[in-house]
């Protein structure tokens, strides 16, 4: 269900249980993805799973944060306290409405600190559960295992093969021959118009000459499963959450 897309009769009506949030920025990847491609792949697995389990799918939030990429052209990058206060009060609202269990699928490094200070602070005011994945380090891992070759990075094998999967009409043609590959390494973490400067010369940070459809469609997969299994697990009360000992 698309919340958007209902009355408010249909809402007051609708099992607001668990919600689905997508959020990404608009943000170079390289000279071979859409600039919309952290959001983009939220949406796409948010959307994948509201339509197996009937879940609400909330808005996509198109805009984040970034601290390298905003050199190059296209890139929007909205400052950590603008998106904290955007998040929160998304939070509140979605509190306000009614629902019980809201699951972030998050698509873009840069947001994460916005989002947990956001999360933290409404589940201690409200009674909202949040659920923040940040799907390429917490879903499909071990199909990551298995399909990828190179490390993941940026516009790298991996991110280049999932949205080859998902979008494979916004994908430029990916050289074979490595010439749009880059990594850098960096040993600690480094702030300042030095590095900033020298950083990302192509908006890429991996292999995407490697990437494949195939490679894509299995990572993807498997997190629909995983978020699917996740919705599923919480409307019979089960939290995502293993006691060891």
């Amino acid at each position: 269900m698309h919340w958007w897309e209902l009355t408010w009769p249909d809402f007051e009506k609708a099992d607001k249980s668990i919600a689905l949030l997508p959020t990404g920025i608009v943000e170079a990847h390289g000279p071979h993805l859409p600039l919309g491609t952290d959001a983009l792949m939220a949406t796409y697995i948010a959307e994948e799973a509201a339509k197996r389990t009937n879940a609400l799918l909330l808005p996509t939030v198109w805009y984040g944060n970034t601290y390298v990429l905003d050199k190059f052209p296209g890139t929007i990058s909205i400052s950590n306290e603008v998106l904290y206060m955007l998040y929160r009060d998304i939070f509140r609202e979605v509190s306000r409405n009614g629902v019980k269990y809201l699951i972030v699928i998050n698509g873009h490094g840069g947001n994460i600190d916005a989002l947990s200070m956001a999360s933290k602070d409404v589940a201690k005011e409200t009674n909202l559960t949040i659920i923040l994945i940040n799907w390429w380090v917490d879903l499909g891992k071990e199909a990551r295992r298995k399909v990828l070759e190179t490390p993941e990075g940026h516009a790298a094998e991996d991110e280049t093969s999932e949205v080859l999967a998902a979008y494979p009409h916004l994908v430029k043609l990916v050289p074979r021959d490595g010439s749009a590959d880059e990594w850098i390494d960096v040993k600690f973490r480094i702030y300042g118009r030095e590095v900033y400067a020298q950083e990302y010369t192509k908006a890429v940070q991996g292999y995407p000459s490697r990437a494949s459809q195939e490679k894509g469609k299995a990572i993807l997969e498997a997190a629909i499963n995983e978020v699917t299994q996740l919705i599923n697990d919480l409307r019979n009360g089960k939290l995502p959450i293993t006691k060891v000992k």
